[in-house]
């Protein structure tokens, strides 16, 4: 997100992490499933996709926002805004 604009607007900013933070129960689906594959290359390759994916959502698209709007809290304990459990 380095094409993320210095300043985002508070509402942008939380419909941004919502809709990330969505993303937490099918990629946990999707490691479950590659966890019960026999071992070989596709697990592994499937395991590191994974990986990368939720990486680059943590580190390359929240971490930048929370940055431009650190009133909202962090990626792991994200503040008051965020209701547990409805977009998780």
């Amino acid at each position: 997100m380095s094409d993320l604009p210095e300043q985002i607007s508070l509402s942008l900013a939380k419909d941004l992490l919502k809709s990330l933070y969505s993303l937490d129960q099918p990629i946990n689906e999707l490691s479950a499933i590659c966890g019960e594959l026999p071992d070989g290359e596709l697990k592994k390759r499937l395991i590191a996709a994974t990986g990368d994916l939720m990486f680059i959502v943590l580190t390359d698209l929240m971490v930048p926002i929370y940055r431009r709007q650190p009133t909202l809290g962090t990626a792991s304990e994200p503040g008051d805004w965020f209701e547990k459990g409805a977009a998780r």
